[in-house]
This record gives structure tokens, C-alpha cells and sequence, in this order.
């Protein structure tokens, strides 16, 4: 599902599924020069990467690629090992607001000013607990279900909300499209 969503309105965008994170699958995937953001589904359980798989990750992003991880408590766990953040979940009820301040001059500054909560199923991030440079592009109340971290030359996305009801989907796709733009 997530990868028609990808897809939608963007039909030249090449989308390719990896089933397996053993070091060698991994690292050719991160390492094809013809890929340039990788997308993490939402995360059922946490996934077993080596601790090569976390050090290749991290140089993927580095060197000036996008990483974008979907929506769950288990997704900002893992950016928190991975990366070496410090979110802190956070709920608060949508609407979601354009971060004015935050999203000129990217891809979220076209997005409406106002994102309706799809479901129960959106999970945010304490704003206050994003790295220093890390920006909320969608927030409510102190806390953001969109931000974007700048990774050396690279960019660590994070969109609170997991694509399992096509409720109010259509919003939350372009909310994807502008984090894989970045």
C-alpha cells in the first residue's frame, strides 16, 4: 500500500521493495547510486539490523541522501539508536498545522495549512526533544506528527502516521510526497 501511495502522482518514481536486512541486501540497496531516499514502513516490532547495517544507514544519510520512517513509537526508537536522537513520543489530537516558520523554501510549504488526523494511529514527537537543527513541519500543541532533521549532507524525515485507513489519506500522501522530496 505504501508504495502505490509513493506512486501517486509521481509515476516516474521507481519504487523498489527489499524484504530482507541482512548486511549485504542492505548495503546494496543504500548504496545503488540510483537511490536516493529510502522509505521505512511503519514498524510492526523493531527491526534486527546489525550494527554495520545501523553505521551503513547512518553514511547513507550523510552523504547527502533522505531517510523517511512512517509513523510509530517503534520507527522513533529506532531513529533514536540509529541516529543518536532523543524524541520523546508525545500524543496530541490533530488537526496538524503547517510550520510556518519552518517549511519555506521546502517541498511542505505548498502543503494546506491545516492536516485533519487520520486515526487514532498518529503518533507524534515532543517538538522540544528534536535535535538541534530538526524542524517541525507539522505540529500541534508542542508536538509534531512531520519534521525533518538535517543528517551532515543528508535528511532524516519522520511522519507520524502509519497508512492503515485511507481516512483523510489523500493529505497524509502529500505529507509523504514532501518528505521524500527533501
Amino acid at each position: 500500500f505504501i508504495a502505490k501511495e509513493i506512486r501517486k502522482h509521481n509515476y516516474q518514481t521507481m519504487v523498489r521493495l527489499f524484504t530482507s536486512l541482512d548486511d549485504a541486501t542492505f548495503r546494496a540497496v543504500l548504496w545503488d547510486q540510483s537511490v536516493h531516499c529510502l522509505v521505512w514502513p511503519p514498524l510492526v516490532r523493531y527491526p534486527g539490523i546489525s550494527e554495520t547495517a545501523k553505521t551503513d544507514l547512518r553514511a547513507y544519510a550523510a552523504a547527502g541522501n533522505n531517510v523517511v520512517f512512517l509513523g510509530n513509537y517503534v520507527a522513533v526508537q529506532f531513529m533514536n539508536d540509529v541516529f543518536g536522537f532523543q524524541l520523546t513520543d508525545d500524543y496530541q489530537n490533530g488537526p496538524y498545522y503547517r510550520n510556518d516558520r519552518n517549511v519555506r523554501n521546502t517541498p511542505f510549504q505548498f502543503l494546506p495549512s491545516r492536516i485533519e488526523q487520520a486515526s487514532i494511529e498518529t503518533y507524534a514527537v515532543k517538538t522540544r526533544s528534536l535535535p538541534p537543527g530538526g524542524k517541525s513541519m507539522l505540529d500541534t500543541l508542542g508536538a509534531t506528527v512531520a519534521f525533518v532533521v538535517r543528517y551532515d549532507l543528508g535528511t532524516v524525515c519522520y511522519i507520524g502516521y502509519n497508512y492503515n485507513t485511507p481516512f483523510h489519506a489523500d493529505q497524509w500522501t502529500r505529507v509523504l510526497h514532501c518528505a521524500i522530496d527533501m
